[in-house]
């Protein structure tokens, strides 16, 4: 019933995602503006180039995304997106860089610090099963909210491939980790065979590069969005599958169950703020930007979690080896 309810409502964020130009850099108010600014200041053509995310070029364009709304709002009652964004308040740094989405630049930045905090927290853990996997699972989560850090600091082409690259990566490895940390549950219906494990994890490998390859040739939003929900999907499974596994054998759910259960639902209650899909409050909190804020607490749950499944593995043994099948 669970996943039922995981899959719906990440099916409905895909459908919701809108991957074409908008309504506002389409119109001719902003086209003819922004000719004006490449007229003016020797900008690219391109709107993804880096020339237009600092200096003349960018507050050129931010004038004239103003410029828009204002007459949208004239005419037809509305705000319209730019480039698949809502408008948002800028601000601006030394040396012509700008933020152009300060919360969401705020709440990377926060999880980015849970992230390092789980890492640490890691490190200390000596005898922590799966340790290096769970380390490099950190250093690509490190990864992925630099890079979204830095795609909300300045969108452009390359800082937008990051991103996406990025939150693919810890997604992927997300999946990687749950296979790993669930196959005793998983590898029960086996009969204890670690080939099948192994097969599972080359076939992980296999569709991560795939993706890769596909990306560079064809950058998809709608397909890496596809994959992420896949991805999330089955990783959602597999932890839940682990539950119910363990829930059968104790005949209880544990403290570190529990734990799980929270993480899962937190984690998924958070892409659905995705949905909601408002006009920025202040010009500034949207959607995606509370769904950052949402997930700055996780990491340092997943730190937790593992803790007190690592303590069971210290301090009951006999416990801890009735799960550990494999």
């Amino acid at each position: 019933m669970g996943a039922k309810w995981v899959i719906g409502f990440l099916i409905i964020i895909y459908l919701s995602v809108d991957i074409e130009a908008s309504q506002g850099d389409k119109s001719f108010w902003y086209q003819g503006c922004t000719q004006k600014c490449i007229s003016k200041f020797n900008c690219t053509k391109s709107f993804g180039t880096f020339s237009w995310v600092h200096g003349d070029c960018f507050w050129c364009r931010y004038d004239c995304m103003w410029e828009t709304i204002e007459h949208f709002e004239r005419q037809f009652g509305m705000v319209p997106q730019f480039h698949g964004k809502w408008p948002f308040a800028a601000i601006p740094l030394p040396f012509g860089f700008v933020i152009q989405e300060p919360a969401s630049v705020v709440f990377s930045l926060l999880n980015l610090y849970t992230v390092y905090r789980m890492l640490q927290r890691f490190l200390k853990m000596s005898e922590l099963p799966m340790k290096t996997t769970w380390i490099s699972y950190a250093c690509v989560g490190l990864f992925a909210w630099i890079s979204s850090s830095v795609f909300h600091l300045s969108d452009c082409d390359l800082t937008e491939s990051m991103d996406y690259f990025g939150a693919y990566t810890f997604v992927a490895g997300g999946l990687y980790v749950s296979l790993v940390f669930t196959s005793p549950a998983l590898l029960a219906y086996f009969g204890g065979r670690t080939g099948i494990l192994t097969v599972l994890k080359i076939l992980c490998g296999v569709f991560y590069l795939k993706h890769i390859r596909d990306m560079t040739v064809h950058f998809d939003y709608g397909y890496n969005m596809l994959t992420c929900i896949v991805y999330t999907i089955i990783t959602c499974a597999l932890y839940i599958h682990y539950i119910w596994f363990r829930y059968r054998r104790l005949g209880k759910l544990e403290e570190s169950d529990i734990l799980l259960i929270r993480i899962i639902i937190w984690a998924n209650l958070s892409a659905a703020l995705e949905i909601l899909d408002f006009i920025p409050v202040f010009w500034i909190f949207d959607s995606h930007s509370l769904f950052h804020m949402a997930t700055i607490p996780i990491p340092i749950w997943w730190a937790e979690f593992l803790d007190i499944t690592h303590g069971y593995d210290t301090k009951d043994r006999k416990k801890y080896n009735v799960l550990k099948i494999a």
